[in-house]
């Protein structure tokens, strides 16, 4: 298994910030229960971007960040480690952090991916992790 992905690196290259990404599919409800993210990115988008420092996928976070980027993050609660996926951004100073300083909350979409690299973010969990993207306005 690789060493596990905590999401928060960034590499500079010159003037170039990098990221690496782990790209994982959303999924929905088959329920026709229309958009219960009150229009968060799992409902915009097919896959998200997770931040992962060994993810076969880069961005330049100094040009741009693009819209499904996300960070999982790691609570404890209730005596065991519990994880969600939540849209992300890049402060002034490279650290990925969550976009807009918004409370996000699970909108009942999912995202998960077969590659080992997700598990590792996840505690060594192999199941589908939670979005939280849902927001209220």
């Amino acid at each position: 298994m690789p060493p596990p992905c905590d999401g928060g690196e960034t590499i500079e290259r010159g003037m170039m910030m990098i990221i690496r990404c782990l790209s994982v599919d959303v999924f929905r409800s088959a329920a026709d229960l229309g958009d219960c993210t009150n229009g968060g990115i799992s409902s915009r988008f097919r896959s998200l971007l997770v931040a992962c420092p060994d993810g076969p996928e880069e961005i330049d976070a100094s040009v741009s960040i693009p819209l499904n980027f996300c960070r999982i993050r790691k609570r404890y609660i209730c005596g065991r480690d519990v994880y969600d996926i939540r849209p992300a951004a890049v402060d002034e100073y490279g650290d990925i952090v969550d976009r807009g300083g918004h409370w996000y909350m699970m909108g009942g979409n999912f995202a998960y991916t077969c590659d080992s690299r997700l598990a590792a973010m996840a505690g060594g969990l192999h199941t589908a992790i939670p979005v939280h993207d849902r927001r209220e306005h």
